[in-house]
């Protein structure tokens, strides 16, 4: 009697899936929407397993919010039943070994879906997952959790995740410790000296929040690390956060003209 679905072991399903993903190679010679959705249709039929060909079916399906939701699950849940058996050996591995990635990658795909759908709580659970399953977090899905976090200004849960990862000195994360700090503990030794270092990290978002500098009516299409161009694109994603913060916008300005007289002061020695 040959094992139903459920009973397969990792071995048996692999077996399946690379004759699926085998299928699924397909993909790539057909030209239209219809051609692609049966090879990935037919992917399905040798493996429900197939994460791939899940992703395929959802991203086929175009600006239809729920039904990409729904092939995203799937492609979740075939991820989860094909690595139950290896998840606890491979912690810290998924998402840089060839066969998790897809799954990860429907990982971060579902969470940015169910966020835009308003589904707040499941979709930061399946991000704080995600870490869970590879702390390095090779996708960087931790700035999604960072936004998700910001929006929903739950500040000692950001607090944890800016403690996870003490080493990211990038701007987002820099001012995410600023306002993190700043909520939590005021016109503080932490809040102050995350502002410096925000404003070494990237001078030139704090004039963007303060409206010192008027946003474009288009980004940047090229980012730079430290320039006004990285400091447009973290306003407009982040901009509201902070607004949103009581006496945050205020706290940034106060600091700014403590700075200019500090600076001044010493020019005049």
């Amino acid at each position: 009697m040959e094992p139903t679905q459920m009973t397969l072991t990792y071995d048996e399903m692999t077996k399946r899936l690379s004759k699926a993903i085998d299928k699924l190679q397909d993909v790539s010679t057909q030209t239209d929407r219809e051609g692609r959705i049966a090879v990935a249709n037919a992917a399905l039929e040798l493996s429900r397993e197939c994460v791939e060909a899940w992703l395929v079916l959802a991203q086929e399906a175009g600006d239809d919010s729920e039904k990409v939701k729904s092939y995203l699950e799937e492609a979740l849940q075939a991820g989860d039943r094909l690595f139950e058996e290896k998840r606890q050996s491979w912690v810290g591995r998924f998402g840089q070994l060839p066969q998790t990635r897809a799954y990860m990658q429907s990982r971060a795909a579902l969470a940015q879906v169910l966020w835009d759908l308003e589904d707040h709580d499941r979709a930061i659970s399946i991000l704080w997952e995600s870490l869970e399953l590879n702390e390095k977090d090779p996708l960087s899905m931790r700035y999604l959790l960072l936004k998700a976090l910001q929006d929903k200004q739950d500040f000692e849960a950001l607090d944890r995740l800016l403690k996870m990862y003490e080493s990211d000195t990038s701007t987002t994360f820099s001012y995410a410790r600023l306002l993190c700090a700043f909520a939590l503990y005021g016109d503080s030794l932490p809040a102050r000296s995350a502002f410096l270092q925000a404003k070494k990290v990237n001078p030139f978002v704090l004039d963007f929040l303060l409206g010192l500098r008027v946003m474009p009516q288009k980004l940047p299409k090229n980012l730079n690390p430290g320039d006004e161009s990285e400091a447009i694109r973290y306003t407009a994603a982040f901009g509201d956060a902070w607004l949103d913060a009581d006496g945050a916008i205020e706290y940034l300005r106060a600091q700014k003209k403590k700075r200019i007289e500090k600076e001044t002061q010493r020019a005049k020695r």
